[in-house]
């Protein structure tokens, strides 16, 4: 029907618009602590970008169902406003066919959710978490400066000609005393700042390696064309990344207790599971409360705030039902069939609403308020 498309192509603009300016919001609170990051360490802006988006599809699970609530209320706002809703109503049309686009919306941001979080999810937040490593165990290159002597880390400093971009320099001189009676010094036309084994250095080029020992040590002389040192202190371990984040982990593992990387994780990884298995369904429900809240019994415009406020404190209900219970199952995994009932119970008593028989009046009353209306 031309009106159902026309909805829907309101409710669609306007959720992607109000989800969007989330996102945007979130963006903004969050990349705040990743821009701090990336800058202390030096690290390229095309870092910092790649870390901004990846974090996008984590925001997305959140944004996306109370955008698409906002929007099915806003434009049926509008809708009442202009007496659509009121002249279709009258013209005979029930709740439940009324509720057909946003139902499809519902069903449609449901279905893009369940791809989000079973497949992009876990795919950005790895390339995320593995950026977020490399970043804060690479070398705070920002430190260096040309020509200015700098002490990188207890007992070496070093010394830049000129510092370039993709970690690249030339003209690097390296006084190291972080070996009891050793001093080391090294010199080189050109370098480059890397990782190693989870550890920043510096792969010298076209150099020469002086080290003098004790009293009773002879000093010794290196020509190179290439050498690696390692830029940490000396009582330094090699830097491991955590255990992978539920977040970067698959559905099935998360499900799967052999798969945890610790048994004190198990619930919580499972909770986590059945939750990004259950939420993207939230959109469709609060899709279904909005129009329970517009739809149900007669449209009237001086009703309008009342029902405003109460689907949004029902909505919020929803949400905080689907964010508890999910806490529940974290401590009581018994309690994982609750999980799916927060979501499964609102929807049905939803749509059980909009199929209620419509309680606007017989035929020739609808005909006399259509009469009036137009």
């Amino acid at each position: 029907m031309q009106f159902d498309r026309y909805l829907f192509a309101q409710m669609i603009r306007t959720s992607i618009s109000v989800s969007i300016t989330l996102v945007g919001i979130m963006w903004l609170f969050q990349t705040i602590r990743i821009l701090e990051v990336v800058i202390n360490r030096g690290a390229p802006i095309t870092e910092f970008l790649l870390m901004s988006v990846t974090v996008v599809p984590l925001w997305l699970t959140i944004a996306a169902p109370i955008g698409a609530f906002i929007g099915v209320t806003w434009v049926f706002h509008r809708a009442v406003a202009d007496r659509e809703l009121l002249v279709m109503q009258a013209s005979g049309m029930s709740a439940l066919q009324l509720a057909r686009a946003p139902i499809a919306l519902g069903i449609l941001m449901s279905t893009v959710l369940m791809l989000n979080s079973a497949i992009l999810l876990p795919v950005s937040f790895g390339v995320y978490k593995q950026v977020q490593f490399k970043v804060r165990n690479s070398i705070p290159t920002v430190m260096l400066q040309d020509d200015v002597f700098i002490d990188v880390v207890d007992g070496m400093t070093m010394l830049i000609g000129e510092k370039y971009d993709d970690g690249l320099a030339r003209d690097i001189f390296i006084h190291d005393e972080r070996t009891d009676g050793k001093i080391i010094t090294l010199t080189a036309r050109a370098g480059q700042f890397i990782e190693r084994d989870g550890l920043p250095a510096v792969l010298l080029q076209n150099g020469e390696r002086m080290e003098l020992g004790g009293d009773d040590e002879a000093g010794a002389k290196l020509l190179f064309d290439t050498h690696m040192v390692t830029i940490a202190p000396q009582d330094r371990k090699q830097a491991k990344r955590m255990p992978i984040d539920m977040n970067e982990d698959t559905i099935t593992n998360l499900l799967d207790p052999a798969k945890s990387p610790s048994p004190v994780y198990v619930n919580q990884r499972r909770a986590e599971g059945h939750y990004r298995l259950v939420s993207p369904l939230l959109a469709l429900v609060l899709v279904l409360t909005a129009c329970c809240g517009v739809l149900y019994g007669q449209v009237r415009r001086h009703t309008w705030t009342r029902r405003t406020v109460m689907t949004f404190c029902t909505g919020m209900a929803c949400i905080a039902a689907l964010i508890s219970s999910r806490s529940l199952v974290t401590m009581i995994p018994a309690t994982v069939p609750l999980l799916y009932a927060s979501i499964a119970v609102p929807g049905i008593l939803m749509m059980a609403i909009l199929a209620m028989p419509s309680r606007t009046g017989t035929p020739s009353h609808r005909q006399g308020r259509l009469e009036a209306l137009s």
